[in-house]
């Protein structure tokens, strides 16, 4: 599962519980992919929680007075996504949908 098709060989040392779960739960072979997969979504997640805090604060109230409450998000998601809905509608329509 190489992304760039280039690849490199490490060592890294487990516990010896959880080198036992991978053995059981991955079939022979395919344990390189199984770390590589883990580590992307292990490192995206890290990655969004980083930025989450880095940014944490920067939502001003007084800059968005418009968007208090849930329900002020809710209707702002629904005012962005309605240009859309009803351009699809007119496609189903022209489609004799």
């Amino acid at each position: 599962m190489a992304r760039n098709g280039k690849t490199e060989k490490i060592s890294v040392t487990l516990p010896r519980e959880l080198a036992g779960e991978i053995r059981a739960l991955v079939p022979q072979g395919e344990v390189s992919s199984f770390f590589t997969e883990a580590l992307y979504h292990f490192i995206a997640i890290h990655r969004q929680k980083n930025a989450l805090k880095k940014g944490f604060g920067a939502w001003k109230k007084d800059a968005h007075p418009d968007l208090l409450t849930p329900a002020d998000s809710v209707a702002y998601v629904h005012s962005l996504r309605k240009p859309d809905k009803e351009r699809l509608l007119r496609v189903g329509e022209r489609r004799g949908k």
